[in-house]
């Protein structure tokens, strides 16, 4: 499976069409831009895939989660149930 890197604005619009389409937002990776490629941040990890929670409990977490890491140099990719 390819990873998706996109910046806050697409990643949020990503989990609301999840949510749409039936499907359950399992997480949020976060990828710091850097020179030369990406690094994964630890610590803009959010795992949705243990918690019992519905869609759309799980599209608001994520999204408060991406707004509260937004910056020019962030991309991050949405981990979701799609077939």
């Amino acid at each position: 499976m390819a990873i998706q890197m996109m910046n806050a604005a697409d990643a949020a619009e990503r989990i609301r069409s999840c949510t749409v389409a039936g499907w359950q937002v399992l997480g949020v990776d976060g990828f710091q831009v850097v020179s030369g490629g990406y690094v994964g941040r630890l610590d803009l990890i959010l795992d949705l895939s243990l918690q019992p929670i519905s869609a759309e409990e799980a599209e608001v977490t994520a999204l408060h989660f991406i707004a509260a890491h937004t910056a020019p140099d962030l991309l991050f990719e949405v981990v979701d149930s799609a077939p």
